[in-house]
């Protein structure tokens, strides 16, 4: 603004000039010449003004810019995980196929030797379990074949919350140390007969292969009993970081903790994949587990013996805030329980 003001006040000096040759009656060609002279000063302000009326419209198409490749960006986030939906939900059909192939092929199977009887059909069926569905009441150790992974020797349960359900992880004694890296968190840890986390890349193949719920029991140290149910629960692959990619609807008593942790990644001591740009959440809980910027369940944390606040020990925060549960247990079995 300041070269336009001075171009202003130039023309104020050149139309005096004007003025005073008009008074003493100077030629007219140098009257003309004078008068050109204005209106190039005119020409250049005009020009002044419009370069900087460019200038901010060149900065306004920057900004327009701007927004157009964060929506660019947004859109492609969009559209890769519309595909990792869709890969999933194709993953889904394919497993549903193969088990309805199989129980098809398990009944004619039945047709073709009618003397088979139920018991035969029944271990016919166990045989080719891939989860704890054929053994509907036992809350016994058996192998299942699971698409992807291979066997698998798992603890099934009929008495907490009905039968078909799959052990996850439990603890009750601290006799097993949950503090591991992230080899063993995948590969598993425990005994089936004691404390043991099943690992985390059979449970990747185990969600994968088919819609999943999953029971979340929790025992604090006067013996008060709650629970978690979630309704479609599954976790990513490794290169996923095995992230907690579903929960699907809550439902139980106990709070729904895990629900700020959706779409985070599994983090350990040694594998740091969390939010928290100042340190690593399994350092700091000494656990692993999903989280974000901190965490709002600690399953996997340290064992106490008796009821303290730690936020290194076992807890669910929306039931007891950062006070140590006595025993936890982490099921899961088919959505559709008649597969």
């Amino acid at each position: 603004m300041g070269a336009v003001r001075m171009c202003i006040f130039e023309l104020f000096l050149l139309m005096l000039l004007a003025a005073r040759y008009e008074c003493n009656e100077i030629d007219t060609l140098s009257l003309d010449k004078l008068k050109t002279e204005i209106k190039l000063k005119a020409y250049k302000v005009a020009m002044q003004e419009r370069d900087e009326q460019i200038a901010k419209i060149q900065e306004q198409l920057h900004s327009l810019q701007a927004k157009v490749e964060l929506f660019d960006l947004y859109s492609n986030e969009n559209k890769q995980l519309i595909a990792s939906m869709k890969s999933q939900l194709d993953s889904n059909t394919e497993a549903l196929r193969i088990a309805l192939n199989q129980i098809a092929s398990f009944n004619s199977s039945i047709a073709t030797h009618g003397s088979s009887t139920k018991s035969e059909h029944k271990a016919l069926a166990e045989d080719q379990a891939m989860n704890c569905m054929p053994f509907q009441n036992s809350s016994d150790i058996h192998d299942i074949f699971v698409n992807g992974f291979g066997h698998l020797s798992v603890l099934c349960d009929a008495q907490i919350a009905g039968g078909g359900w799959l052990v996850v992880q439990r603890r009750f004694d601290g006799s097993v140390n949950f503090y591991r890296n992230w080899a063993e968190y995948k590969e598993g840890f425990g005994e089936l007969e004691g404390e043991f986390f099943l690992g985390l890349e059979s449970l990747f193949h185990l969600t994968k292969s088919l819609p999943h719920e999953m029971y979340v029991r929790l025992v604090d140290f006067n013996n008060n009993v709650r629970h978690a149910r979630y309704d479609n629960f599954m976790i990513g692959s490794e290169e996923e970081q095995y992230m907690l990619k579903s929960l699907g609807t809550y439902s139980g008593n106990a709070g729904n903790a895990l629900a700020y942790n959706l779409h985070d990644s599994f983090t350990t001591y040694d594998q740091d994949n969390d939010g928290w740009s100042q340190g690593n959440c399994a350092v700091y809980y000494l656990s692993g587990w999903w989280y974000n910027l901190y965490g709002n369940s600690n399953l996997n944390g340290r064992y106490f013996d008796k009821q303290v606040h730690s936020e290194q020990s076992i807890w669910w925060y929306n039931w007891k805030g950062y006070y140590a549960l006595k025993s936890v247990q982490m099921m899961i079995r088919p959505k559709y329980t008649s597969i």
